[in-house]
């Protein structure tokens, strides 16, 4: 019987270490996706509510949880303004997700000039980007980022990453999706991310 040659053998045992090391890293990832504390003290001049994916032209279950969050800041009087961020999510779409949320907060009392669209954006990175370029043309310096909890994490390293001035996270949680799946899709997307951020980073920042 023939040896396994043992350039087969250190392929084995890097295959196995890597996966070992990829499930520690979606472990520990998922689990500080998962517990992302509750900032009941979070304040700043905006809130930024990112967007999601509308249906029949209207606010879906989840996203409104996400404006409920924005609208609970701005009764509290912890924000002043609110930019709701997403573009066409779809080409057969008539609304962008901005204007879906926007329809949503008028629709429970909130002013229309507290509110402003950004109606560009198809990436939580551009959510981030673009909203940051409001804030640049308005004379705001403060924010909070209004999303759901399994969301929070990755939103939070973009806007560092983007270097926002002052920038808090108000985590919200879901009973409309399920959060297991999400999880799920969330860890492929901030696997995604930093890849997406190794390109930024050699090619220039936009």
């Amino acid at each position: 019987m023939m040896k396994q040659r043992p350039s087969w053998k250190r392929t084995r045992r890097i295959i196995g270490l890597c996966a070992v090391v990829g499930l520690l890293w979606v472990t520990i990832l998922q689990y500080r996706m998962a517990n992302v504390p509750d900032n009941t003290l979070a304040h700043g001049e905006v809130g930024i509510i990112l967007g999601s994916s509308l249906k029949d032209n209207a606010a879906t279950p989840s996203l409104r949880e996400r404006l409920e969050g924005g609208i609970k800041l701005f009764k509290e009087r912890k924000i002043q303004h609110i930019i709701v961020s997403g573009g066409l999510d779809r080409s057969e779409f008539h609304l962008t997700e901005a204007e879906g949320m926007r329809n949503y907060l008028l629709e429970r009392g909130i002013a229309d000039n507290v509110i402003v669209m950004e109606q560009e954006a198809t990436s939580t990175y551009e959510n981030l980007l673009f909203s940051q370029q409001i804030m640049k043309q308005q004379n705001w310096h403060s924010a909070v980022v209004i999303t759901h909890r399994y969301h929070m994490l990755r939103a939070m390293e973009m806007a560092a990453f983007l270097n926002y001035e002052q920038v808090e996270a108000f985590p919200v949680d879901s009973k409309a999706v399920n959060n297991s799946w999400n999880l799920i899709r969330e860890t492929l997307a901030h696997g995604k991310w930093m890849l997406d951020q190794l390109f930024i980073t050699i090619n220039g920042r936009q």
